[in-house]
């Protein structure tokens, strides 16, 4: 799970990596459900304690802390807490010897989330969060930008590899389904040819095998997976070259009832509508600046709105799970896909001692 940093004393996680990949598979057959619960509460506690920006800054759904679904906030906390199980489990054997690991996150969007995520992250690890919207970023910089979390801009689409010199692992959470396919199997390819022999990706998106619709209409999405559609595409070496891959779920039967019934109440429609605007607004400069300032002048109401008391955390979050066993069988509860890619080759340990 390393790539071009040869000699950078802080990489652990590619150096071990043949022993890391085997552990996320072994570890697959036992999923404790009140650990990974904790885990999530545990970033979902640092998310609710973190300043939120007062402008609108929802590029893309690139800023949930704007979302009054709080469902929907959970349902990110966890991405964010199965990406740590993962990690944590396939490095622990290592840890107590190199107890570092250089991470890079793919599309941070306010960076909200990726610092709660950063504030539970063993120590000695780094972050260094990217997005392509400079906006965003300057927010994400001025108020969580600290010792073991960076921000800098990079727009995915165009990685190279001089941007994953000396990472251990990269993160890609709930950015895939907004490309359309040909950009998410070039940034597959990118990443692939720019990480050594053994390098890691871990990356999430929704789960729609239990919509009866194939997708939900909301315009900042290309393609909505499900875990049979994910499956194929990292199995397919024409679009994804690593060798390596597995596809765990995120399953909540109350979270996935929920949101199957305001998708079919209405939910549909609005995101219909949403993407009918975001057309016009690709088509017709005038009708974009007025989405631009209509939206901005919503929001500015929809903040000073009381928020709904009596959110049922605790309620919602028994109902959490990340499985990693069979989870082909979860179509009716999976809100989530966790993917874990590697590159196979050559020993990482061998490599080094040859450079």
């Amino acid at each position: 799970m390393t790539s071009l940093a040869l000699r950078d004393p802080r990489s652990c996680c590619g150096r071990y990596a043949g022993l890391i990949f085997s552990r996320v598979q072994t570890q697959s057959a036992a999923t404790d459900a009140p650990a990974f619960q904790a885990g999530v509460r545990r970033i979902w506690d640092e998310f609710q304690r973190l300043e939120r920006s007062r402008d609108f800054g929802n590029l893309e759904g690139g800023s949930v802390e704007q979302q009054r679904d709080r469902r929907l906030q959970l349902h990110h906390c966890a991405n964010y807490a199965a990406v740590l199980a993962v990690l944590e489990g396939a490095h622990a054997p290592v840890m107590s010897r190199v107890p570092s690991l250089r991470l890079l996150e793919l599309g941070c969007g306010s960076g909200v989330l990726t610092s709660a995520f950063a504030r539970v992250m063993p120590e000695g690890w780094t972050l260094e969060a990217t997005d392509y919207s400079e906006s965003l970023l300057s927010g994400a910089k001025a108020r969580f930008e600290c010792e073991n979390l960076s921000f800098r801009h990079l727009d995915a689409r165009s990685i190279g590899p001089e941007r994953l010199a000396g990472v251990d692992a990269v993160l890609l959470l709930e950015v895939i389904e907004h490309l359309p396919p040909d950009e998410a199997a070039g940034l597959l390819r990118r990443v692939y040819d720019a990480l050594r022999p053994g390098g890691m990706m871990v990356m999430t998106t929704l789960d729609r095998a239990a919509f009866p619709r194939p997708f939900s209409g909301y315009a900042p999405h290309f393609v909505e997976y499900t875990y049979q559609s994910l499956e194929e595409l990292l199995g397919d070496r024409r679009r994804s070259p690593f060798e390596e891959h597995h596809v765990y779920r995120l399953t909540s039967r109350r979270i996935v009832a929920e949101a199957v019934r305001a998708e079919q109440r209405g939910g549909y429609f609005v995101n219909r509508l949403q993407r009918l605007a975001l057309g016009l607004g690709q088509r017709h400069a005038e009708v974009s600046r007025f989405r631009v300032w209509l939206e901005a002048r919503l929001f500015r109401l929809y903040n000073v709105l009381p928020v709904r008391n009596g959110f049922d955390f605790e309620g919602y979050l028994s109902t959490v799970d990340f499985v990693q066993s069979e989870p082909g069988l979860h179509d009716r509860d999976s809100f989530g896909l966790v993917a874990v890619l590697r590159k196979s080759g050559r020993d990482v340990t061998e490599q080094r001692q040859k450079d």
